[in-house]
């Protein structure tokens, strides 16, 4: 009998006696986690395989055998091969059973894991940043019907309404009337233009959103038959931002009696939902355009005040699914262009009382100008020299 036909009826005995586990049985223990769960099946695997190995070395101790020559080590070796075997179709099952995610998504728990990976393939110094901040503003219409002698309503048109849609420097018009440029009071949304070091992914892990604002706009007719009206014509025409709990040019009702609060806000939240949405189409429309439902308005925390690290450690926040990658350089990404949306099934009504604006009878806005400001926080990874030309 050869040593190494010695050593195969040791361990043949030893697996009949349930000192050890042949290797194709030892694949059958669960040492780790419920059956269901495929990552730990497959780590209870791997542990078996190792506990397999070691175990057919302190059966053999058991009986004397100390060393082992190269002929009875190669049955170790078959016997362990045959282990990585099993561990390799275990992990292969449980990869076959893991749920098919968008293209924008990742597994669960591997969103920094992808971003480093990507990052770190490219051989460039690049920094991750843990207290990554980014905001945007989007203008909502509100259009006011009725009479200036009764009742009249504020409607909040039914529709999608997109943050992220524009960048600093980009032109916009407010109100539907007054253009101008995007400023970093709308957005710190900065696209790469002239600077080499500007592309960066963002790895989204929590929001928050408040009001950022209202403006105002009435008939052009009332307002030139107003005494003095060039003082007050931006503010009337609805050009600049304006605050007005008095009521001298706003509707009392949009604001509480007591605490102050815009009403008309309110009133979206209670109405709206939030969606994600990734655009890669190209011309001629082909590519991905996934929208993903994120959670109704009145769940995402209206944050007035928040700490400088602009995490959730500084204010309430709504965490969000991992793996949800934003980009300021779509075209060069997997992910494609980024957007933020509110979504009003329908109008949304609110009553409202015309008010005298200078003319001694009563009168009411054409328009009401919403304003709201969308954070994104979470981590971004970027070019070391960033900002620098």
């Amino acid at each position: 009998m050869s040593n190494a036909q010695d050593v195969a009826d040791i361990l043949a005995a030893a697996d009949a006696n349930g000192e050890t586990a042949a290797p194709e049985n030892d694949m059958d223990m669960d040492t780790a986690g419920p059956a269901d769960d495929d990552d730990n099946e497959t780590a209870g695997a791997e542990l078996a395989a190792e506990d397999g190995d070691t175990g057919d070395v302190r059966a053999l101790k058991r009986r004397g055998r100390h060393t082992v020559t190269v002929e009875e080590l190669r049955t170790l070796q078959a016997r362990s091969r045959a282990r990585g075997v099993a561990v390799g179709k275990k992990r292969a099952q449980a990869q076959s059973k893991k749920p098919k995610l968008p293209p924008n998504m990742v597994a669960p728990a591997e969103g920094m894991r992808k971003l480093v990976a990507k990052w770190s393939a490219r051989g460039q110094p690049y920094v991750a940043r843990q207290e990554g901040h980014y905001y945007s503003t989007c203008e909502i219409v509100c259009n006011v019907v009725g009479s200036t002698k009764g009742q009249c309503v504020v409607r909040i048109p039914k529709g999608d309404y997109k943050f992220f849609d524009r960048a600093v420097d980009d032109d916009v018009m407010y109100m539907g009337a007054h253009p101008g440029k995007v400023t970093t009071n709308w957005t710190n949304l900065q696209r790469p233009s002239k600077n080499t070091y500007n592309e960066q992914d963002f790895l989204i892990r929590s929001i928050t959103m408040q009001e950022a604002g209202l403006r105002i706009r009435y008939e052009q007719s009332e307002i030139s038959q107003i005494q003095g009206a060039e003082a007050h014509a931006d503010i009337l025409t609805g050009k600049v931002w304006i605050w007005d709990d008095s009521g001298s040019f706003l509707p009392q009702q949009i604001f509480h009696d007591f605490s102050g609060e815009n009403l008309l806000y309110r009133a979206l939240r209670r109405s709206g939902v939030l969606y994600f949405n990734w655009d890669k189409r190209r011309t001629g429309g082909n590519g991905i355009n996934q929208t993903l439902l994120i959670d109704h308005l009145r769940n995402v925390p209206d944050a007035k005040v928040k700490s400088l690290a602009r995490t959730s450690g500084g204010a309430p926040v709504l965490p969000v699914a991992d793996g949800y990658i934003f980009t300021d350089n779509p075209e060069k990404s997997d992910e494609g262009a980024f957007t933020a949306i509110i979504r009003v099934e329908d109008d949304i009504a609110f009553p409202i009382k015309p008010i005298d604006i200078g003319l001694g009878t009563p009168s009411k806005p054409i328009s009401i100008g919403l304003y709201i400001q969308l954070s994104l926080n979470g981590i971004s990874f970027e070019h070391e020299n960033r900002g620098r030309t």
